[in-house]
Order: structure tokens, then C-alpha cells, then sequence
């Protein structure tokens, strides 16, 4: 098998991690009314710990669609539902927690919600999602193993795709700003 198309079929199945980065985005469209995971409350330094715009609704959202995007690869993997589920949902449970810390140092930084953060704002979710996926020990697919090549291939993806979304969601009105 040719190795571009065995790099692009390893790929494949971190498509929960991005995916679940920007279905918070499309909920706060279409909610009227959000609840901020930090409860509004500030941390040590006086400042909020998350900001507004890190809400519950987003939160369930990116976890629920990692998990049903990695239900959703059963149609190109013959894996049990089981393992893409526990995929997916590992996934989606590990882009939001890299969104989380992102927005969590970005406040301490003193950086307002929706302030550009270069490099961590395009890879909070992918990294912290892999080593989530790593630390588990979750079996992406039976025989596939993400090496150093898969991996800096999804961070590159992430530096290019994450502000091409970003900007196609500012043209949507899903964002105030185009990065």
C-alpha cells in the first residue's frame, strides 16, 4: 500500500479530535443561552478562570461529537463499535481539555477570550487529545499505531486547518474574530 495513503488512513482517525474542537463554535450559534464552566468564579490571581465563552453546553458538545464522529469511522474501520466509541469519546474528552488549558493559561497570560495565542491556539486540542489517547492506552484501531511521522503530520494539519476554520467560521458568523 502506498505510504501516503497509509499515513491519510492512521490520520483519519483523529478526525474526532477535530471535530470536536469545533462543534462548541456551532452550539453557542444556536443557543440563546450558555453556562460557563467556571461558573463565572475568578481563580488565585483575580482573574476569570476560563471566561465566558468556555461553556457547559460547548463542553458536552465536543465530547458527544468526538464520540459520535469515532462511531461514525465504523463505516471505513472495521473495528467493534465499542473500541471507535471509547475512541471517539477519549478524543473529544481530550480536545476539550487542551481548549480548557488553553483558555486557563491564556487568562493567568492576562489575554482577553478570543485573543490570538499563536501555536497553542492551533494545537492545544490536538495535543492534549494524543497524549490523552497515549496515556489511556486507547487503541485508535486494531494495528494502528500513531508514530513520530502521524504525529507531527496532525500538528502540521492543525497549524494549517485550525485558522482555515476559524476564518471560514468568522465568515459564518460562528466568531467575532477571523483567527
Amino acid at each position: 500500500m502506498n505510504s501516503y495513503v497509509e499515513l491519510a488512513s492512521k490520520l483519519v482517525l483523529l478526525v474526532p479530535s477535530y471535530l470536536s474542537n469545533t462543534s462548541p463554535l456551532i452550539v453557542r450559534k444556536f443557543l440563546k443561552r450558555v453556562h460557563p464552566v467556571d461558573f463565572g468564579r475568578n481563580f488565585l490571581d483575580g482573574r476569570r478562570v476560563f471566561g465566558d465563552s468556555k461553556s457547559w453546553e460547548g463542553l458536552l458538545a465536543g465530547v458527544l461529537v468526538g464520540m459520535l464522529s469515532g462511531v461514525a469511522l465504523l463505516a471505513f474501520y472495521h473495528s467493534s463499535l465499542h473500541d471507535l466509541a471509547i475512541a471517539g469519546l477519549v478524543q473529544g474528552v481530550g480536545s476539550m481539555l487542551g481548549d480548557l488549558a488553553n483558555s486557563f493559561l491564556k487568562r493567568r497570560l492576562g489575554l482577553k477570550p478570543g485573543s490570538l495565542l499563536p501555536v497553542l491556539d492551533q494545537t492545544s486540542f490536538i495535543l492534549v487529545s494524543l497524549l490523552l489517547v497515549k496515556l489511556l492506552k486507547v487503541d485508535l484501531r486494531v494495528g494502528v499505531e500513531l508514530g513520530l511521522i502521524e504525529l507531527v503530520v496532525a500538528i502540521t494539519l492543525a497549524l494549517v486547518l485550525h485558522p482555515i476554520a476559524n476564518y471560514v467560521a468568522y465568515l459564518a458568523k460562528l466568531k467575532e474574530v477571523p483567527y
